[in-house]
């Protein structure tokens, strides 16, 4: 078993500031940090829905000027990712993970960690 400490921090001088802390446990499997091409002509597997358990999962899209969607391997959008932003959310146990780029093939990194 390992620990996988989830660090955000929001920042502004005139809004609010604000640490958000998390420890979770984790444990195999994992796929850890990968890069990939995000293609727009087919839905690309990441997490495969036959993976049992939940998994933390974290995605940053590379590219400067496209997004790309994310979704559940039945079509359920979880997150549209903006160029150059990541995101990092759990997956639902057999929900697994697509992506698929909007106008272009984008370049992203991903990794992701079974929970204990």
């Amino acid at each position: 078993m390992a620990t996988l400490t989830a660090k955000l921090t929001l920042s502004s001088s005139n809004i609010s500031s604000d640490s958000l802390n998390d420890t979770v446990s984790t444990t195999t499997p994992s796929v850890g940090l990968s890069r990939v091409a995000i293609t727009t002509s087919d839905n690309q597997e990441l997490v495969d829905e036959g993976t049992s358990g939940v998994f933390y999962f974290y995605f940053k899209n590379l590219d400067p000027t496209n997004f790309v969607i994310l979704q559940t391997t039945a079509s359920v959008q979880y997150a549209r990712v903006g160029p150059g932003e990541f995101t990092f959310f759990a997956i639902n146990d057999g929900a697994g993970l697509e992506a698929r780029a909007d106008t272009n093939t984008c370049a992203v990194e991903y990794a992701y960690w079974k929970k204990a």
